[in-house]
């Protein structure tokens, strides 16, 4: 009797040790993943792809300018960021805004974010006056809410840095607004590495991160029309940026990273001009001149008549997105749909896929 007794324990504690293993006893088994409505879990939001659209030239059709790029590509973006709305010193928006435009990247399935920008002359008093400030905000999140906008980029440039204070608190009262309404919030700013001060001094990274819900990160015109010539997003330089930005952003969920698609072409003692993908090799082939490609800067480049002109292509964009996959931010943003070259989207795809 004694023997079942110590035979009917041992089968008892055998048991018991299986149970445990079975719910994660003995630390050995992974703790279970927390699902996306339970505290504290942190959910990465999908991944985006935004092509950024301007209108054409003045006089020429809405079919022009970005719009053949955007119908073509559509399956590999997520959403356009239309460049259609200046607030003005009153705090009214100016528009240009197109229905035709509206209604086909609806068509295609792509979310809008349009941009609102600051016009010349308006700064100090669309950031600096409250009352104008309350206004302009207003006017966008009615904007916003009446043509049924997935969202809104804020694209405030040349700030001079005494309008960092201005600029954090025009987003602090703008985001809560645009929350109530359900719609997402991207505010565009400068890069910060090896960037002048008085370019990129008015962009409070932490400050802004609070209030938006991605800062998008103009990776680009590392050299612009009035510097001397260079690659117009340096690897180097880019990495650096990217890495800043989503340390100071608090992490890659919050930063979305600008691809450059133009280029530049400097006169020997001039301004550059803006030149697209396709202008710059067929340029170079009338002047008979040979396309070269910087390895270290990761960015095509050529020179005639005493021009100098740099470039983005398919090789250059690859290098920009191993990057982009190194930090995996929320997304990207090509700048601008029109100017790129079209093998870029492939490796888009491959490189960086979208999410449904």
């Amino acid at each position: 009797m004694r023997k079942w007794k110590i035979i009917t324990m041992l089968v008892l504690v055998i048991f018991a040790f299986s149970v445990l293993a079975l719910i994660g006893g003995c630390g050995k088994s992974p703790a279970p993943k927390l699902l996306p409505d339970t505290p504290g879990a942190v959910v990465k939001p999908p991944r985006m792809v935004v092509g950024y659209y301007e209108n054409p030239w003045p006089g020429t059709p809405d079919q022009t300018g970005s719009f053949p790029s955007m119908k073509t590509f559509a399956k590999s973006m997520s959403a356009v960021g239309p460049f259609w709305y200046k607030a003005t010193q009153d705090g009214s928006l100016e528009s240009k805004d197109s229905q035709l435009v509206y209604d086909t990247a609806k068509g295609l399935g792509l979310k809008m974010y349009p941009l609102v920008t600051n016009k010349t002359g308006s700064t100090d008093a669309v950031l600096g006056d409250p009352g104008i400030r309350s206004k302009t905000i207003d006017n966008i999140v009615k904007v916003i809410k009446e043509k049924g906008f997935d969202g809104v980029n804020i694209d405030f440039e040349l700030l001079p840095p005494k309008q960092r204070e201005n600029l954090t608190a025009f987003m602090a009262e703008l985001y809560p607004k645009m929350k109530a309404i359900n719609k997402t919030v991207i505010i565009s700013v400068f890069p910060q590495v090896d960037v002048g001060e008085d370019v990129s001094g008015a962009y409070d990274y932490p400050a802004l991160a609070q209030n938006a819900d991605f800062l998008q990160i103009m990776l680009y015109d590392n050299h612009w029309a009035t510097s001397k010539p260079g690659p117009i997003a340096a690897l180097d330089w880019y990495e650096k940026n990217l890495k800043y930005a989503i340390d100071k952003a608090g992490g890659p969920q919050k930063v979305i990273a600008g691809v450059s698609a133009y280029g530049y072409n400097w006169p020997t003692n001039g301004q550059g001009e803006t030149i697209r993908y396709a202008e710059a090799v067929v340029l170079a082939e009338k002047k008979g001149a040979k396309i070269m490609y910087d390895e270290t800067a990761q960015a095509p480049y050529f020179k005639y008549d005493g021009h100098e002109v740099w470039f983005e292509n398919d090789k250059s964009t690859a290098a920009k997105l191993d990057i982009v996959a190194k930090y995996d931010p929320a997304g990207i943003a090509i700048w601008r749909l029109g100017q790129e070259q079209p093998e870029i989207w492939p490796i888009i795809d491959k490189k960086f896929p979208k999410q449904q």
